[in-house]
């Protein structure tokens, strides 16, 4: 009735010989439902059965159904089910929160039911759902449950599957009035219990363990108790009212490509799909399931830290179709069993899936290396299940404002994080009313595994994980709020003019279509009313200072205000990245004595590529040097004869950079390196490094080295900052125990990170002495 099988339609010689399965949750529904049975069936008396078929976690009262499913295996069985629809409800889907005490008015109890009918029939529609023969779900019954427990089709069991049967093709009429957002699953705890694989796999099991086949399965139904979310119609109209709360201070629509969800759309039906969203705060997991739902794409299942699931609000969100996942289960096996096949079982009927593929939010705006637990359940779910053609689509969320950003710029000072309760959620829901711009979605190409990899296969899942983020980082888009913190945070502690800033982001949007980087539409537009409302809301947020007493209006951004600039400008320091490495290279080979300076400048690419190996994702080697080659021939055609014609060529290579952005890029990595290193370098023989002790002591020395200004910015302390610094001398061999070589070479290390932000100063110099050419320099960057 409702797996996608072939059916056989009800055709008027037989219709004498049809079975009524009436879907009725009270008596009101009955009546109505046999006063249209008796109105069409004509003279013959018609066979029925009712019950009302909920999905809980208890047996369905079947005996009338068990006793009357018996007959020729032509015979039809028939679904019915009322549909009461509510009067102006798909103008605004206006579901209000006291539903949650008075009950969804799409099923209304019996007074209600009365009360409506009373006022208009028509809000009563009767759903036949598709029928099917007995022979047909015998056949099916057989080929989903094995024969269940072998006690064949005149068993409860059989009974039990009809009903579950009869009210899955309902669901798929229901949704033909209703919408595909309202597509749910149902009898998930059934379709697991009675599947196969499922018992095969705690057979296996129990194999193992040497424990009963029977204990595993009371064990299992707890745990699928707490893992399967339990969605309905009702509390998705709640939770999308409540991300329109959530979403309150931004722009009412979110900005996506019309193509870009006609392709997703095509995609959720065609193919088992997970959507992996970028994670910069709280609240663009809400995103995709907002985008969903006002699309009428069917529901994501999104994944939640079990710290998540607290008071009330775990509920809500469990019934709106979040899975709550426990931080750690490696010594569970029945939980991860349960788990596994609850993902298979998604994936198999086109419930798509959605998580942070970071695992954790980005503290720093740049993407975090992804995390593989969620991804690796998924393709191990699909490799258990023979599952193919699962399809990744990253999903990118991009805010002219970030409420958590202030949170992030104080705990990477050592400030502890608060505890998620449900007065900080509701805390946190207030400080989203505040006035925050706009909100743009971009969906990037799918990752397509044909066939997943075997569970034991790391390098697959890297590989997978790898394409991915390479796909999240190719359609972020360049922001009003990105590029100007860019541009700012390069001139600082200077700040613009309106003209010297407009020039500026016309160099920055100039070189990005040249190279297919996205742009937000009002950087692609060159909308100035746009674009002046996003400044006036960055403004008036304070991440920017607007000066206007004087003759021109001059735009900053405050020291103290930088670490949270430097996140905005950290979202989009990958497109600059190449270009950024090219600068420094030039910059450094200009006063040096290289001898074959060709050599030299791949040296130093190399050099950078390995230094900022923890902060950024590279292609494999040669494919990085064919696009660095790639982007120097944008800077200039002959780069390769300049380059090699030694100091004026260079010379020549770096003037055609101009304005250069590689110290607003790489300097806080390396400045933030330095002071990791100089805590290494103090080191006596025989020290070992305690790593919580030297990041503490980092972000002291730090503080103290920003105030006597051997560091450019506070955006440079930073603990993520210091751990991937610590992350790379460990990589280099330099955080073992001290010895007088190591010392040494710690010290080399040292020397050399300040080297670099030396050059970073000069390119800053440069860049600012250029500041009152950049309202006409259109065809530079």
């Amino acid at each position: 009735m409702a797996d996608g099988a072939p059916r056989a339609p009800i055709v008027t010689e037989d219709a004498a010989d049809r079975l009524y399965i009436i879907d009725a949750r009270n008596g009101v529904e009955r009546r109505l439902l046999l006063d249209w049975i008796h109105a069409t069936a004509g003279d013959r008396e018609p066979a029925w059965a009712s019950l009302d078929i909920e999905d809980g976690d208890h047996a369905l009262p079947v005996d009338m159904l068990q006793a009357r499913l018996g007959g020729a295996a032509s015979r039809q069985v028939v679904p019915l089910r009322v549909a009461w629809r509510i009067p102006g409800f798909d103008k605004d889907r206006a579901l209000k929160f006291r539903h949650l005490i008075f009950g969804d008015p799409r099923h209304p109890a019996s007074l209600r039911a009365r009360l409506i009918l009373l006022r208009d029939r028509r809000r009563a529609q009767i759903l036949v759902g598709e029928a099917a023969t007995l022979d047909m779900l015998r056949g099916r019954f057989a080929a989903q449950t094995g024969g269940g427990d072998g006690a064949g089709c005149d068993s409860r069991e059989f009974a039990g599957f009809v009903a579950r049967q009869a009210a899955l093709t309902l669901d798929v009429a229901e949704r033909g009035i209703r919408g595909t957002r309202y597509k749910v699953p149902r009898f998930v705890a059934d379709g697991l219990r009675t599947s196969p694989k499922f018992r095969a796999a705690l057979a296996d099991l129990a194999d193992r363990t040497g424990r009963p086949v029977g204990d595993l399965y009371r064990e299992a139904r707890p745990l699928m108790k707490e893992v399967i979310a339990r969605p309905s119609a009702l509390f998705l109209d709640l939770r999308a009212r409540l991300d329109r709360m959530m979403f309150g201070g931004y722009a009412p629509a979110m900005e996506v490509d019309a193509a870009e969800l006609a392709k997703l759309r095509g995609i959720l039906r065609e193919h088992p799909t997970a959507i992996l969203f970028t994670h910069k705060t709280y609240i663009d997991g809400a995103t995709p399931s907002r985008l969903a739902y006002e699309n009428d794409l069917p529901m994501l299942h999104s994944f939640g830290g079990a710290n998540l699931d607290f008071a009330v609000m775990g509920g809500f969100f469990r019934r709106s179709g979040m899975i709550f996942i426990r931080r750690s289960f490696q010594d569970q096996p029945v939980y991860k069993l349960v788990l596994r096949h609850y993902i298979a079982w998604l994936l198999a009927k086109r419930f798509p899936l959605s998580w942070a593929f970071e695992g954790t939010r980005s503290r720093l705006g740049k993407l975090m290396p992804p995390k593989y637990g969620l991804m690796k359940y998924v393709l191990d779910a699909a490799h258990a299940t023979g599952t193919r053609d699962v399809h990744f689509v990253p999903f990118v969320t991009s805010f002219d404002l970030i409420r958590d950003v202030e949170e992030y710029a104080a705990e990477q000072t050592g400030r502890n994080k608060k505890p998620e309760s449900l007065s900080w959620f509701l805390g946190y829901l207030k400080s989203l009313k505040e006035p925050s711009g706009r909100i743009r979605l971009d969906i990037g190409n799918p990752v397509v595994i044909d066939t997943a990899p075997g569970p034991d296969d790391k390098r697959a899942l890297e590989k997978i994980a790898f394409a991915v983020a390479v796909e999240a980082n190719r359609v972020t888009p360049l922001t009003v709020t990105s590029v100007m913190c860019l541009i700012l945070l390069g001139m600082a502690p200077r700040g613009a003019t309106s003209a010297e800033l407009l020039g500026a982001i016309g160099a920055v949007t100039d070189w990005a279509r040249a190279r297919g980087i996205r742009l937000s539409s009002e950087l692609e537009s060159g909308d100035d009313g746009a674009l002046s409302a996003t400044i006036d809301t960055l403004v008036t947020s304070g991440l920017l200072a607007r000066y206007e007493a004087g003759s021109e209006t001059v735009y900053s951004i405050d020291p103290a205000k930088q670490p949270m600039a430097s996140y905005y400008r950290n979202i989009i320091a990958h497109h600059f990245l190449d270009r950024a490495m090219i600068e420094l290279a030039l910059f450094a080979l200009r006063d040096a004595d290289s001898g074959d300076a060709t050599a030299a400048f791949w040296d130093r690419i190399d050099r950078l590529r390995d230094l900022f190996k923890f902060e950024f994702f590279y292609p494999p080697r040669d494919e990085h040097r064919v696009a660095i080659e790639g982007e120097l021939a944008r800077i200039d055609p002959v780069w390769d004869r300049r380059l090699a014609s030694g100091d004026r060529g260079i010379a020549q290579l770096m003037r055609r950079c101009q304005p250069v952005v590689g110290h607003a890029i790489l300097l806080p990595f390396a400045e933030a390196y330095s002071i990791v290193a100089e805590q290494l370098a103090r080191a006596k023989p025989r020290d070992i490094v305690d790593e919580k002790s030297l990041l503490d002591a980092a972000l002291i020395e730090g503080r103290q080295a920003y105030l006597l200004r051997r560091i450019s910015s506070e955006a440079a302390i930073g603990k993520l900052l210091f751990a991937n610094g610590l992350a790379l001398m460990r990589h280099m061999g330099l955080a073992e125990q001290a010895t007088p070589e190591r010392i040494a070479a710690r010290r080399a290390l040292l020397m050399e990170l300040r080297g670099l932000a030396n050059v970073m100063e000069a390119m800053r110099l440069s860049t600012v002495a250029l500041a009152d050419r950049l309202p006409g320099a259109g065809d530079v960057l």
